[in-house]
């Protein structure tokens, strides 16, 4: 994903400032403040800004589709790891086994059934969830990428367009 040092600079610095809130020690002007200006209230209804909410939106976005594709990589490695415990110990256990005690060769039948069972999940629901996540991350990279990256965005109309952000769910 290509980010400008520019723009992830200054979104950070948002989202810093955001998170940072007033400081505690902070004293009371010796006099009250100028009202703001209209055009320092609100930010200018331009183009300009509007892309900039878009791309702080899309921003966040890539966030919350990263953190999912990670939880389903995460379940696809976990049954992954079971799928290969669960070979190696039949494989032990294939070596070992008394084809003529009826008990034993059940046994190894129902471990056998639950590693096909664990490799269907693992080829079907849970290997299709992760490559859907996968799809919708990188769609979303590839959104990002071509409206946003290298593009220089003015510090103050960005800390004015993240102050009153909404976007919508992803």
């Amino acid at each position: 994903m290509r980010l400008t040092v520019a723009w992830g600079i200054a979104v950070g610095a948002v989202i810093v400032g955001l998170a940072a809130g007033p400081s505690a020690e902070a004293q009371a002007p010796p006099y009250p403040p100028a009202a703001p200006s209209a055009a320092a209230a609100a930010p200018p209804a331009s183009g300009e800004a509007a892309a900039i909410a878009q791309c702080l939106c899309l921003h966040r976005d890539l966030g919350t589709l990263g953190a999912d594709m990670a939880a389903k990589r995460h379940a696809y490695d976990a049954l992954q790891a079971e799928l290969s415990r669960i070979g190696a110990q039949l494989q032990q256990e294939r070596a070992t086994i008394d084809v003529d005690n009826p008990e034993a060769v059940a046994q190894f039948r129902q471990q056998l059934a639950r590693r096909d069972a664990l490799f269907q999940r693992s080829t079907g629901p849970v290997a299709g969830d992760l490559s859907a996540a996968v799809a919708r991350y990188n769609a979303a990279v590839g959104r990002y990428n071509a409206q946003c990256a290298d593009r220089p965005r003015d510090p103050v109309l960005l800390s004015q367009v993240a102050s009153r952000l909404v976007c919508p769910a992803p």
